[in-house]
């Protein structure tokens, strides 16, 4: 059994337009993960970013050519611990600390990626 607003398009289509004229919005952001089967080059991903006004991006990973691609943009940037990862990183500061200075202090200079 279907909600009675599903039925009518048209009224969902203005409550959600509706509500969303009361909300404020700092920024847009996105989710962007290097795991699909036609990945597009880095380079590319962080071009069509700027190009769309994407200020913020989440990254589900650490992976070197992305945050190359996405250095210098501007855009504020999320890296992500891998699932596999999160309990150890939790519970032990020097393995979280050695993870960061693994994977994100290289890209934190003047120019670089906004993390």
């Amino acid at each position: 059994r279907q909600m009675a607003i599903l039925r009518f398009p048209a009224v969902y289509f203005w409550l959600v337009t509706s509500t969303m004229a009361f909300v404020s919005v700092n920024g847009l952001g996105v989710n962007w993960g290097t795991q699909a089967t036609h990945p597009l080059p880095p380079t590319t991903v962080a071009q069509l970013l700027q190009d769309n006004g994407i200020t913020k991006v989440k990254l589900f990973d650490s992976d070197h050519g992305t945050l190359s691609a996405i250095s210098g943009t501007g855009i504020e940037v999320m890296v992500a611990i891998p699932n596999g990862m999160l309990a150890t990183v939790a519970g032990d500061y020097d393995t979280a600390k050695q993870w960061v200075e693994q994977h994100v202090k290289r890209y934190l200079f003047n120019g670089g990626v906004n993390i």
